[in-house]
């Protein structure tokens, strides 16, 4: 494991025994699940966006996507929510798979085309709502969804960690996620070598918008109900989860586990901030000054340190 990998779940236990030795109310049951719940949304999208950056692209639509995927569950489920989630989840394929087909077919940055695709689901978002707050009287799957398992956590949080695991065991253990890895890092030489680029990136679009309407589909089941505004600051909260994980901007560098530590680190602050009666601003403030600090640990700083402790294991063994 590396030193950037034990820096980061050091600053993630020190957060919890901070905010505990701060609020014993912070370890109760009821707080750790609903941590854990805040985590099941944040965790799924930032999973997905992950995937896109460490194959060196971007996707800027997850935000837009979960707000569509809630709203398409409830609008097109009807009575039958799980019918809904099916259409979610469909149209995430179409989109996340165009998405992929502009940016291999025609190489246009994927920036520029998630950002079209983030105005466009967005404006689909407020025309499936009608400028109204969806809501569904059948609260039998949200119920469901919600019910505690071990006290802290519920069905939700159980799939994102579900969907962790897969990933990761995807992403470590079969050739298209070492071509994933590849492509994010040196995409020339990945072709030349015969990694499969074009599938590459139609499996990491699609995975992201699947995972972002997953989430989106989930939160409106569990709270019956949907806006277009969901998903408006859930993307700048994806990024910065997946970069305090440890994934370059640049790409080929990351992974599913540490992804999953950087969410669980910003949910454990924002939690434990908003129990000490920090308003929203003073969060996102928090929020920056840890992202800048990752950067620091990933960049020169962490260089240094690694250096210090190589050189104090080998004293140490010598």
């Amino acid at each position: 494991m590396s030193t950037a990998t034990l820096l980061r779940i050091a600053l993630l236990i020190a957060l919890v025994v901070a905010f505990a030795l701060w609020n014993p109310a912070f370890i109760s049951g009821r707080n750790i699940y609903a941590l854990t719940q805040s985590f099941a949304l944040l965790g799924l999208v930032a999973l997905g966006l992950s995937l896109t950056m460490i194959a060196g692209e971007f996707d800027l639509s997850v935000g837009s996507m979960v707000a569509v995927g809630g709203l398409l569950t409830l609008v097109a489920g009807g009575s039958n929510l799980v019918h809904g989630m099916g259409v979610a989840l469909a149209f995430a394929v179409v989109i996340g798979a165009a998405n992929a087909f502009v940016v291999n077919r025609f190489n246009v940055s994927s920036l520029v085309v998630t950002v079209g695709s983030m105005m466009a689901l967005s404006g689909f978002a407020f025309w499936l709502a009608g400028g109204k707050v969806i809501s569904t009287d059948n609260f039998d799957l949200g119920f469901a969804l919600d019910n505690p398992i071990l006290t802290v956590l519920s069905w939700r949080s159980v799939i994102t960690l579900a969907a962790f695991l897969l990933a990761g065991l995807f992403m470590r253990h079969t050739l298209m996620g070492r071509d994933i890895r590849v492509i994010g890092s040196k995409r020339l030489v990945a072709a030349a070598s015969g990694a499969k680029v074009g599938l590459s990136l139609y499996i990491v679009f699609i995975v992201s918008a699947l995972c972002a309407a997953l989430a989106g589909s989930l939160l409106s089941m569990s709270l019956a109900s949907a806006a277009a505004t969901t998903g408006n600051n859930l993307m700048l909260q994806a990024v910065s989860a997946a970069i305090v994980g440890g994934v370059a901007l640049s790409g080929g560098a990351g992974s599913p586990l540490h992804v999953l530590i950087g969410s669980l680190i910003l949910t454990v602050m924002n939690n434990g901030l908003s129990l000490m009666g920090m308003g929203a601003t003073g969060i996102l403030f928090a929020n920056g000054l840890v992202l800048m600090g990752i950067v620091l640990l990933d960049g020169q700083l962490g260089a240094w340190m690694s250096e210090r402790f190589a050189a104090s294991r080998a004293r140490h063994s010598a």
